[in-house]
């Protein structure tokens, strides 16, 4: 939910995903904080939906019969050099416990008032998220609110050491893992699918052995990637998390990724869902950003969905 315009309708976007054949939507609710070593989280006024705009945009999606995730991102307004949310290291810790706990709060009642079905408690945070001390309670006063599954999305590099993983009730990753090794390297669709293929064993060796061994819940997780997603720009398959403005428009690297994806892990029971980053933007053949609308990945998308 990235539109400054507090009266911007999401609709539109929802209609357009649920005639996708999508059954599940992820609403990203920005949380911004002034740099990494600050904890004066909060909805920004500019670049943060309101509560109600929430509200309002969760009945929408399911008067479109979608199941909706609430999920939280922390962002930096004014990060240091290579600060981002995986990073985070916060001065006074409990200061950004207590701040972040609050903010979640807020949101798990927009989510139990609204019908939500899932809540991420948090993405990325990996410098954070072994802080049992300090998320078991905070998750604690979360469940007295909400009553749905709590999902905790760990980034691409660090998903196999998430203590936070025993806490929730579902394993998420975000999958931007490199499908070539540099920009300048030969895009081919046949490497890509085997880079695929070894991600895949990766993340299904680790979940089958994490299922399997001792553990202090009560059954495995499902696993879901909680984005999935690639820039229509030249260069994305070898650096598909890198978001910062410019370069050159490639739709078909982009279609090429997905279609990839489509090949490794349609047809199977591997995993629980996937959520593709993102629909938010106009798109077009003119676009560098990750949107898919009116590009040919969006056919890819479709195909994906139908397969799944």
């Amino acid at each position: 939910m990235f539109a400054e315009d507090v009266s911007f309708s999401y609709a539109p976007l929802l209609e357009e995903i649920a005639g996708l054949g999508a059954t599940h939507v992820a609403l990203v609710v920005p949380i911004y904080q002034t740099n990494g070593r600050s904890s004066d989280l909060a909805l920004h006024t500019r670049y943060s939906p309101t509560l109600g705009l929430l509200a309002d945009t969760v009945r929408v999606a399911r008067r479109e019969r979608l199941e909706v995730t609430v999920f939280p991102i922390v962002r930096l307004a004014d990060p240091g050099p290579g600060e981002w949310r995986g990073n985070l290291a916060p001065q006074d810790v409990r200061a950004w416990f207590a701040r972040y706990g609050e903010l979640l709060g807020d949101l798990a009642a927009v989510a139990a008032q609204t019908g939500a079905t899932r809540l991420a408690i948090g993405s990325e945070l990996s410098s954070l998220d072994a802080r049992l001390d300090a998320w078991r309670p905070l998750l604690e006063r979360v469940r007295a609110i909400y009553p749905g599954r709590l999902l905790y999305s760990a980034n691409w590099d660090h998903f196999k050491d998430v203590p936070l993983f025993d806490l929730v009730d579902e394993d998420g990753l975000v999958a931007y893992f490199t499908l070539r090794s540099s920009a300048k390297s030969p895009l081919d669709d046949a490497a890509l699918v085997t880079a695929w293929r070894g991600v895949q064993a990766e993340i299904l060796g680790w979940h089958r052995a994490r299922s399997q061994g001792a553990r202090s819940i009560d059954r495995p997780h499902p696993l879901v990637l909680t984005e999935v997603g690639y820039r229509s720009r030249a260069g994305a398959t070898a650096e598909p998390w890198d978001e910062s403005s410019g370069g050159i428009v490639d739709l078909e690297e982009q279609r090429r990724a997905f279609a990839a994806f489509r090949k490794v892990w349609s047809g199977g029971p591997q995993l629980d869902g996937i959520y593709v980053w993102n629909w938010y933007g106009y798109g077009g053949p003119t676009s560098t950003g990750y949107t898919p609308r009116g590009k040919p990945a969006a056919a890819e998308i479709r195909q994906l969905l139908q397969d799944l």
